[in-house]
């Protein structure tokens, strides 16, 4: 057999030059999701937000966090208390451990600012060592270069003293210039956050007929999908809010009593800042890292401090993306990670760093919109979680790209955890079906489907050794599976069976006989695949077959499969004829007068395959 790999690198995906696209394929096109007028209106929205971030960031935060609070609120409802009275309560309980923590901060930071004079020591001493470890080469290099720039840029700045009389002028300050350069930046955040309060009391008091708003903004009269987006929204971000908020916590008080432990002062601190930080997808955790590792650097005469620090972080890091974090966020956001990354840039750029905080909140919202508005489906598929392609469209993809490895890297996980006539049933076979109906329709040409059917006869080969496991292991199967379905019952049920399977018309029809041949055989049947142009009665061989299934992947079978029937009627007599299907599943049953049966897809099939004929019951 030739080099398979050698084979596949000189084939392209594209076919013989001049193939034209017929006009089927503009149809295609005209019906993708992301229409014209969509992103348009998306990149309208996102110039609206970026002009006038000084107005949604403080609206969108004040909602995210009354958002948060609502389980509280109707918690206490539930206690029987008013709904004012409750809305109260909540904001003035979280308005207060917010203060509590900005106290607990600038406390920290203001014994930090008090104590580093003492570090300055230990900080001069690590620099002489650093200068002395690089041997005069490197480092001395780079100090030199620095006081060239320095006594450059000092000769640069002398100028000649001038015996005239220097007269400066100094200006007095106004009322005016002090409040618009003291007053009005520091009121700023202060005007902010009690923008964002008022939000969220408002919220909180409204949430009911704000509720009803979206329902008529979205839904319209379909109040139950309008109730079931808001539904899935809501849990899923309270989802992924509650988890984080647990993971930061888990994750905050092994730094902070490590940290004391060890000794680096102010561990409480870096606690703190580390279980905000880690609200930050992906580098929060490094961010956090740094002030302690600063600090350890500067308290310590040595680097044990520094090196027990970093071996803190590494441990609990470790330990908290691969045993905490899986555990914890065991309900998906539906959000892929590479989403969560793109989409923490996009509203960092947007909104900056408080954008950054509300990225993957406000991305869970989008793909759970997007499932339940048609016009908004390219968000769930652009950074959803969900397989957007089924397993069959997928694989025939790879193959249109010249991947033919990709037959076998499914199979490999298909039959792992299927049996081999579940996995040609629901991926393989229907692939080749849908490279027939491409090739019907002039998409492909012959020689890209001579190639897909060549790796599906690869494929088969390959698949060898799993028949054989099969066979080996289905004595083990218990009674109890006696009543399961055919194919996935693990027992033997065409012991005994003579079965010949041919395909209907074309090499794709050939390479999914080979498949269901094969599955016939993973079932104790004696089996053999023919080629659509095959000479009966002389190619079956020693086959004596009881049953001769004719494939075809066509959705309703052309009139050329009505004649072959009639021909293998004639060549073949006393020999079961039955006509193999795999159509979309909207499809009814054809009837064919000239088959004894119809079977649409595996199942179908291998049961009527295995049904005892009139001689076998006599």
């Amino acid at each position: 057999m030739p080099d398979r790999q050698a084979e596949d690198s000189a084939i392209v995906a594209s076919g013989p030059p001049g193939l034209t696209t017929p006009p089927t394929a503009e149809a295609a096109v005209s019906g993708s999701v992301a229409s014209l007028r969509t992103l348009a209106t998306i990149i309208v929205v996102c110039v609206i937000l970026y002009v006038a971030k000084d107005l949604f960031l403080p609206l969108a935060l004040g909602m995210l966090i009354a958002f948060i609070l609502t389980p509280v609120v109707n918690f206490l409802r539930r206690r029987g208390l008013r709904d004012t009275l409750s809305v109260v309560l909540t904001v003035l309980a979280a308005a207060t451990l917010v203060g509590s923590f900005v106290l607990i901060l600038a406390y920290q930071i203001s014994q930090i600012g008090a104590n580093l004079p003492q570090y300055q020591g230990n900080v001069l001493t690590k620099i002489d060592t650093l200068l002395d470890a690089g041997n005069g080469r490197v480092i001395s290099h780079l100090q030199g270069l620095v006081e060239n720039i320095s006594d450059r840029l000092q000769a640069e700045s002398s100028v000649p003293e001038d015996p005239t009389m220097k007269v400066e002028v100094v200006e007095h300050t106004g009322l005016r210039d002090w409040l618009t350069g003291v007053i009005l930046p520091a009121l700023t955040p202060v005007g902010i956050f009690g923008l964002v309060f008022v939000v969220v009391i408002f919220a909180l008091l409204e949430r009911a007929a704000l509720r009803d708003r979206l329902v008529q903004l979205i839904g319209g009269t379909n109040i139950l999908a309008t109730s079931r987006l808001l539904a899935e929204a809501g849990s899923r971000v309270s989802t992924y809010l509650v988890a984080q908020l647990v993971v930061n916590i888990i994750y905050a008080v092994p730094i902070w009593l490590g940290l004391w432990l060890i000794g680096v002062p102010n561990a409480l601190f870096f606690g703190l800042v580390t279980l905000v930080m880690r609200f930050v997808p992906y580098i929060g955790s490094a961010i956090s890292a740094i002030l302690p590792l600063l600090m350890a650097f500067a308290v310590s005469p040595d680097w044990s401090l520094v090196l027990w620090t970093g071996a803190l972080f590494l441990v609990v890091e470790f330990v908290t993306s691969n045993f905490i974090e899986p555990w914890f966020y065991g309900q998906r956001t539906g959000v892929s990670p590479l989403a969560v990354i793109v989409s923490a840039m996009f509203w960092t750029w947007l909104w900056g760093p408080v954008g950054l905080i509300m990225a993957t909140p406000l991305t869970v919202c989008l793909v759970v919109v997007g499932h339940h508005v048609p016009s908004l489906r390219l968000f769930p598929i652009m950074l959803g979680d969900e397989p957007v392609l089924a397993e069959s469209a997928r694989l025939y993809d790879r193959l249109l790209a010249g991947q033919s490895f990709a037959f076998t890297e499914s199979a490999a996980t298909g039959t792992a955890q299927h049996y081999l006539a579940d996995y040609y049933d629901r991926s393989a076979i229907p692939a080749l079906a849908l490279a027939q109906a491409d090739s019907e329709a002039g998409l492909l040409s012959q020689y890209q489907t001579n190639r897909i059917a060549r790796s599906a006869w690869i494929l088969t080969e390959d698949l060898e050794a799993v028949v054989e496991d099969e066979l080996a292991t289905a004595g083990e199967a218990t009674a109890d599976t006696a009543d399961a379905p055919l194919a996935t019952n693990g027992l033997l049920d065409g012991l005994d069976r003579r079965v010949a399977v041919m395909g209907a018309r074309t090499v794709l029809d050939d390479a999914a006989a080979t498949m269901l041949s094969q599955a016939l055989r993973a079932e104790g049947a004696a089996s053999v695949a023919l080629p659509h142009r095959s000479l009966l009665p002389r190619a079956l061989g020693d086959l004596a077959p009881e049953t001769l299934i004719l494939v075809t992947l066509d959705p309703a079978p052309p009139p050329s499969v009505d004649y072959q029937l009639r021909q293998l009627r004639r060549r073949l007599p006393g020999v079961r004829i039955g006509l193999a299907l795999w159509p979309p599943h909207d499809t009814a049953k054809p009837q064919i007068a000239q088959a004894d049966f119809v079977a649409l897809g595996m199942e179908e099939t291998l049961t009527a395959a295995f049904r005892p004929t009139a001689s076998a019951a006599a």
